[in-house]
């Protein structure tokens, strides 16, 4: 839309020789020669305005591309953690097990070596030992696996890792909050909906530039220009420097172009119609993600209740089974077994805890109000 200048100089010597009917004569010029030229465009259908916002909304769209290539990394980067968190949790776990198997296996050998028992009776607890053994060997692997996943997508080395954390943080009460959200609630568009939505507005505008195409178009041309020729087009004349200036109105006008003009309006018509129908699936699968965004949310909430129930009956019960083996009323190995039981307990609490903090954090995320997002835009 703006003034096009075009400037361009020549300067040296220019040798002409000359043969009139035998008569020859030769020429030696010092010049410098030169063309300066403006054109600016003055009515073209708004075909240079509409290009430009298509430009405009164009950067807008590779803009939110990069925002939500940035956002889906926070959300890949939670879930990465917690699942390295968890790995880690069911190695300990795995651990806590075997030694249990291993006093189990001594108790059975010093059974045996009494006579209280076969001497086939820890047979069977050394087979558990392989299996566990076994199952600790792959756990190892997934968790590391896991950790240097995580640690290439966060940039820093394996050994940089901070220690994965034995529990994760219990959520704070907010029940009635989830229990209140409702599947409805509008928010902020997803990006793959704007985007949709930029693609109709483009086409919109591309399809009636292509309408402008066999249009005539006005415009306003200034120049002026030093050149060596004939300054009444005799080719057989003398030549001369002449200095030129300008001043003309222009019309570009395509009068035909074999109907490719007819073609181009046709592509992007249907163009335009496959964008319509795109955006109105997004808009259709961004208002279904929503709602299943709030039934996971709730869902997740739920049997993180459940989990911490499960898991503050399991601490109970161990705390009131050491007291019980300090006065002498039940064995030791009672309050073992229910300490296993508040291993398996912790572990599980962790799930439901990471479950719930990665479905909530994406929650935000989606609506784009991610708070990682905003930390670092601050």
């Amino acid at each position: 839309m703006l003034p096009n200048a075009r400037a361009s100089v020549s300067a040296g010597v220019i040798l002409e020789q000359r043969d009139d009917g035998g008569k020859k004569s030769d020429r030696n010029i010092q010049a410098v020669l030169y063309n300066l030229s403006v054109s600016q465009p003055l009515f073209r259908w708004g075909e240079y305005s509409k290009n430009y916002q298509v430009s405009k909304l164009a950067h807008a769209i590779s803009e939110r591309n990069v925002e939500e290539t940035r956002r889906l990394l926070a959300v890949d980067l939670r879930r990465r953690y917690f699942d390295w968190v968890i790995a880690s949790g069911s190695l300990s776990l795995a651990r806590k097990n075997l030694d249990e198997l291993n006093k189990h296996l001594a108790f059975a050998k010093k059974q045996v070596e009494d006579g209280f028992a076969a001497s086939t009776a820890s047979g069977l607890i050394v087979a558990q030992i392989t299996t566990a053994e076994i199952s600790i060997q792959r756990l190892e692997s997934d968790r590391n696996i896991l950790a240097g996943n995580f640690a290439r997508l966060a940039g820093v080395s394996v050994d940089k890792l901070p220690k994965a954390v034995s529990e994760l943080p219990k959520p704070p009460e907010i029940d009635a909050v989830v229990k209140a959200l409702s599947m409805n609630t509008p928010g902020e568009s997803s990006v793959r909906l704007q985007n949709a939505e930029d693609s109709v507005r483009m086409e919109t505008l591309r399809y009636q530039v292509e309408k402008t195409r066999l249009k005539p178009k006005l415009g306003l041309n200034l120049s002026v220009g030093q050149d060596n020729r004939t300054p009444d087009n005799n080719v057989l004349g003398p030549k001369a420097l002449v200095t030129s200036w300008s001043a003309l109105a222009t019309v570009d006008w395509q009068l035909f172009d074999g109907f490719s003009a007819k073609a181009a309006q046709r592509a992007s018509l249907a163009r335009l119609r496959s964008y319509e129908e795109d955006l109105d699936m997004v808009a259709k699968q961004d208002a279904d993600e929503r709602r299943a965004d709030v039934s996971k949310l709730q869902l997740s909430w739920r049997n993180l209740q459940q989990a911490e129930i499960i898991f503050t009956a399991a601490k109970s019960s161990v705390n009131a089974a050491d007291k019980d083996v300090a006065a002498g009323w039940v064995p030791a190995s009672e309050a073992d077994l229910l300490r296993q039981g508040a291993d398996a307990a912790l572990q599980s609490v962790n799930v439901a805890r990471a479950d719930f903090y990665t479905t909530l954090a994406t929650y935000f995320s989606n609506r784009g109000v991610d708070p990682a997002l905003q930390v670092a835009a601050r």
